[in-house]
């Protein structure tokens, strides 16, 4: 893959005709599949370090679900490696829409799940498979765009968006005027992109009232990404 871009291998603004849109899209989707799979499988599929506390207050007493957070913690690490190798031997043009595909054919596997294994009621056994599902889908998605005009814009976790904008906050009021302007830029897509995923956890929980077809619906919300998607991928310029 071309890794000379000015971008990185993953940056919206490569892959992208609408980048800001590309990445609201795939964090709000993010978000809502998030808390629908934590309040009806008791884990995260998207927030791993959440599931990683769950592996901890489990054997202590605090999360019996917890081997449901560990399919999920595997599951997503396993789907992230793969598909990020699979990138890495796809040409340029081809490699977003690929990830899209493979994230996809994870979802509507995740959606048959949901719908045969009675979307977790059943105990833990079908919430593990469930949640593994869900889980090797957004490991996919995370792959995708990590990046918005070379600065760090997560889809999956927040916790280092949360980090980043602070950083860059302070280094657009108080910094040095020569890195202020990106500095600014940094902090705005930082908001976006957490306004994005709380929105998307709004969206979730009011889901899982119908739990049936959730997953469904991120599938052919993940579908409009094709749309989104750079005709002709050749370097893009930087956004004023």
């Amino acid at each position: 893959m071309n890794r000379s871009a000015p971008y990185g291998p993953a940056d919206s603004y490569r892959e992208f005709r609408y980048p800001l849109a590309a990445l609201v899209l795939a964090v709000v989707t993010a978000g809502a599949l998030d808390a629908f799979a934590f309040l009806r499988y008791g884990a995260f599929v998207a927030n791993q370090s959440g599931n990683a506390i769950f592996l901890g207050m489990g054997p202590a007493g605090g999360h019996s679900t917890w081997p449901v957070s560990a399919a999920s913690i595997v599951a997503f690490a396993t789907a992230a490696g793969l598909v990020s190798l699979l990138r890495g031997r796809t040409g340029s043009t081809a490699a977003p829409l690929v990830d899209i595909a493979v994230t996809e054919i994870t979802m509507v596997v995740w959606t048959v799940l949901n719908l045969a294994l009675a979307y977790g009621r059943d105990g833990t056994a079908s919430r593990v498979l469930l949640a593994a599902a869900g889980a090797a889908a957004m490991g996919s998605l995370t792959t995708l765009a990590s990046r918005t005009a070379g600065i760090a814009t997560p889809i999956t976790y927040q916790s280092d968006t949360t980090t980043k904008t602070g950083e860059r906050a302070a280094r657009w009021l108080l910094g040095p005027t020569a890195g202020r302007a990106r500095a600014r830029r940094g902090t705005l897509l930082g908001l976006l992109a957490l306004v994005s995923y709380s929105v998307g956890g709004a969206v979730g929980t009011l889901a899982q009232h119908r739990p049936r077809w959730v997953p469904l619906w991120g599938t052919l919300a993940l579908a409009l990404l094709v749309l989104l998607l750079r005709r002709h991928q050749g370097p893009a310029s930087r956004p004023g």
